[in-house]
């Protein structure tokens, strides 16, 4: 594993000379890699290198750089850090919720409260009004900071504040949900935990055009854009965790025909997405030199993954 999370870092320095428009956020994910693979000190190095270049990405350096110090043990350093980073000007509210959670999952409850104080104290009027208003589709992402706060102010025996009235009460669904629904779900206000995206690989979906002509119209290329194109706005919605699911026309077509449906309903292929086994999920999105979820056997990096 040290062998590959090696190779996988060194790949990812040479992508971030090659597209230097994302080559901070890059050298972010390197910097991660490189500490899977044993080498903090070179983990360390970049993340170095990327706070005295400043910005909104040196910021997040300094927080991941506490998260080193801190599964080091050395609580000194990583406070040192978050301090620095509390006084930095390109601190924002993404950075402040980063290092609540960072802090939260090392049991400093206290501390992740005052980072989701930081987060709430940079909420522009705008977003306090949609809040006030009850506007769910304006305030999803608001309202899953608002409400990690809250529950952390409650393990803590807090009373609620004015921040804690305007968290709106949403709710998870019980079942994961297919494309069809998840955008639909989240501009009502829900925030699936998770969520399941069933799809053909590009060969089984050839054989789906050929067994139901005139259902799969859109052109390959058009249609793995448009998906990987809304699993991210999914994504930035604020799920967490998206599985996408490689549906295999023979199991479809033998899974409706068991459960008395079409294959091409609706219906049929959620009830198909939301039990097909392990083997056939693909968690998404995969690593930058990982092959394509889209099965056309390339990099994900040079495929559906690719700058755009």
């Amino acid at each position: 594993m040290a062998r590959a999370d090696t190779k996988l870092a060194e790949e990812l320095e040479t992508d971030a000379d090659t597209y230097p428009e994302e080559r901070s956020e890059i050298l972010l994910e390197a910097a991660d890699t490189w500490q899977r693979a044993g080498r903090s000190d070179r983990a360390r190095a970049i993340l170095d290198d990327l706070i005295q270049s400043g910005g909104e990405y040196g910021c997040d350096a300094r927080i991941q750089l506490a998260d080193l110090h801190l599964r080091a043990g050395d609580t000194e350093m990583a406070y040192a850090e978050l301090n620095a980073a509390a006084k930095d000007p390109a601190l924002g509210e993404r950075q402040c919720e980063l290092a609540a959670e960072l802090l939260a999952a090392h049991g400093d409850l206290d501390q992740a409260v005052r980072w989701y104080d930081r987060a709430a104290a940079r909420l522009t009027e705008e977003q306090l009004d949609a809040l006030r208003r009850r506007d769910q589709l304006l305030t999803i992402g608001t309202t899953i900071m608002l409400r990690n706060r809250q529950h952390l102010r409650q393990q803590l025996g807090h009373s609620a504040d004015l921040l804690d009235t305007l968290v709106l009460e949403l709710q998870d669904p019980e079942e994961p949900t297919t494309a069809e629904d998840v955008l639909d779900l989240m501009n009502s206000g829900y925030i699936p935990r998770q969520t399941r995206m069933l799809t053909f690989q590009r060969d089984q979906r050839r054989l789906a055009q050929q067994q139901w002509p005139g259902v799969y119209e859109q052109p390959e290329d058009e249609y793995y854009d448009a998906a990987e194109h809304r699993w991210r706005e999914v994504r930035d919605g604020g799920v967490p965790s998206i599985t996408v699911v490689a549906a295999q026309v023979d199991d479809l077509i033998e899974f409706a025909r068991q459960h008395g449906g079409s294959p091409t309903d609706a219906n049929t292929k959620r009830r198909y997405c939301e039990t097909a086994p392990d083997h056939l999920t693909i968690s998404w999105p995969p690593e930058r030199n990982a092959a394509c979820w889209c099965g056309s056997g390339r990099k994900y990096k040079k495929c559906c993954g690719r700058p755009r």
